[in-house]
């Protein structure tokens, strides 16, 4: 009789679900439905090497991940790029190709090294288009923006340099 008890506590024990959330899972939800997708992925990671069988974390992380996917691999170059902000953009008649240029360069200076960005020109994008441009306290992807709109080019931030192609024209509707 007494096997039998302790055989239904630990069948019990088994089959009652873990309390799944833990001040960290919850913490990590916070932070996904902020939008901050590497402190919510560290720390369910967190919660599963605690406790591996945590099914609120691996969702998270499985959803995480198919965002990460979605997201492109220069998702991570796209967020250095946001919070980069330049002081000063003062062009006057620059090709496209030395305007990429000085980007580059101040990419570089204003990082302190730690962002490099390269650009790669489609055949089809004239690097003699002239731009002009004064801009002040900006973040690197809104002058992107700017010259993407003067010479009529777009930017696809990539996991290692940008692309730089002939704006496609707006759908007719």
């Amino acid at each position: 009789m007494k096997v039998i008890v302790i055989l239904l506590c630990a069948l019990a024990a088994i089959t009652l679900p873990a309390p799944a959330q833990t001040p960290l899972v919850k913490e990590a939800q916070k932070a996904y439905l902020a939008g901050d997708m590497e402190t919510a992925k560290q720390k369910f990671e967190i919660v599963l090497a605690e406790d591996p069988h945590n099914a609120a974390a691996r969702n998270y992380l499985k959803m995480i991940a198919i965002s990460e996917a979605r997201a492109g691999s220069g998702a991570k170059l796209q967020k250095q790029l946001q919070s980069l902000i330049l002081p000063q953009v003062d062009l006057r008649e620059a090709t496209l190709g030395a305007t990429l240029d000085y980007l580059r360069q101040q990419a570089g200076k204003v990082s302190g090294g730690k962002i490099q960005t390269s650009f790669v020109l489609n055949p089809e994008v004239s690097a003699s288009t002239p731009i002009t441009l004064h801009l002040t306290n900006v973040p690197f992807t809104e002058v992107l923006r700017y010259v993407g709109e003067l010479a009529k080019v777009e930017f696809v931030i990539e996991q290692y340099a940008i692309t730089v192609k002939r704006k496609s024209a707006p759908a007719a509707q």
